[in-house]
């Protein structure tokens, strides 16, 4: 969910493309494929039901939000060998299943919304609707009813998220949240006695005077120079990122070696203020994510599944684009955030 992430529920997910299997062999995740569904339904989670026109509806609005960063061709690429249209509507259906699943979490919690946000919902199932034409309202085959549900579902669902976070407010130092800003110069060579040598070597011509942005230019073998990050990224090795960490602003190291070769670094900046501000800021979010997992996590294992592998075969998910420009989630984080306020 854009506002507050969650957890992907990921058993509809590793339906779609692991084949049906057999009971057993899916027990521990109570999964079944089954016929005797209603009619459009497409999966069920014990007794809440999802149906064709909610997947059709979260299907176009995930792929609507992914255009909209990397281009309107962007789901006609392959990753990995598979189609970015299959991976979206996989994305999208564990995103519809997760939030199906919050609700029976919700409901054995005790929480419900309340008045104030229902209206909300309606206003934005209203808002939503009138910006459908008629053509996208058949090739979704959505309701009023259906729409104002799927809005209270996931108003519901962000609740219990933020209900069971709510406590969760860990002190998180400067200094833990701290992101730095480097530059440096890789040099990648397989030898790593050749590597040190022509890094030592560029570190002389530094230490001679030699501007480090041109020495970068001639040797840097990395598709970039420039870096911020904090201590707990994984984008470089623990001893890369500790010896980086130890740097002051405007210091250069001596070289170092580490699994991605042999790097000079020269420190921009030891303490980016608002990177850090906004890194402490996903620390408290990534705390809250790991106490709704522990919960949801726990939940989910017992609920008892089916999925309607035949209705799901019969579909072209991506064959038709929506002609709306509005999108499912920014209407509700417009209407919930923008307009009601902090939830």
């Amino acid at each position: 969910m854009k506002a507050k992430p969650l957890i992907l529920f990921i058993i509809v997910c590793a339906l779609l493309f692991s084949g049906c299997g057999n009971k057993d062999e899916k027990e521990d995740r109570k999964v079944i494929f089954t016929t005797g569904f209603e009619e459009n339904e497409l999966f069920f989670i014990e007794d809440s039901k999802c149906y064709l026109p909610e997947a059709k509806l979260y299907i176009n609005n995930t792929a609507k939000g992914y255009e909209s960063v990397y281009g309107d061709d962007f789901m006609d690429r392959s990753i990995g060998g598979t189609a970015v249209s299959d991976k979206l509507s996989s994305l999208a259906l564990s995103r519809l299943a997760e939030v199906k699943a919050i609700g029976l979490l919700a409901a054995e919690r005790g929480i419900t919304l309340d008045s104030t946000e229902t209206e909300k919902c309606a206003q934005a199932a209203d808002r939503y609707m009138k910006s459908l034409t008629e053509k996208d309202v058949n090739e979704l085959g959505i309701t009023d009813d259906l729409l104002l549900k799927m809005y209270e579902d996931y108003a519901l669902a962000n609740k219990v998220y933020a209900d069971i976070t709510s406590g969760i407010d860990p002190e998180i130092s400067d200094d833990e949240a701290r992101i730095i800003t480097i530059q440096r110069i890789l040099i990648k060579n397989e030898n790593e006695s050749e590597a040190m040598q022509t890094a030592n070597s560029i570190y002389a011509m530094i230490s001679d005077g030699m501007s480090f942005d041109s020495l970068a230019d001639d040797y840097n073998e990395d598709t970039q120079s420039k870096y911020s990050f904090g201590k707990d990224t994984d984008e470089f090795s623990s001893e890369f990122v500790n010896a980086c960490f130890e740097l002051s602003t405007d210091e250069i190291s001596a070289p170092i070696v580490s699994k991605e070769g042999v790097s000079i670094v020269k420190c921009v900046s030891s303490y980016d203020m608002e990177q850090t501000d906004a890194h402490k800021v996903r620390m408290v979010e990534r705390s809250r994510q790991e106490a709704f997992e522990s919960v949801y996590s726990a939940f989910v294992k017992e609920l008892y599944t089916g999925f309607n592998k035949e209705l799901w075969d019969g579909q072209n998910m991506t064959s038709e684009e929506l002609d709306s420009d509005a999108n499912f989630f920014a209407v509700y984080d417009d209407v919930f955030i923008t307009i009601g306020g902090a939830k």
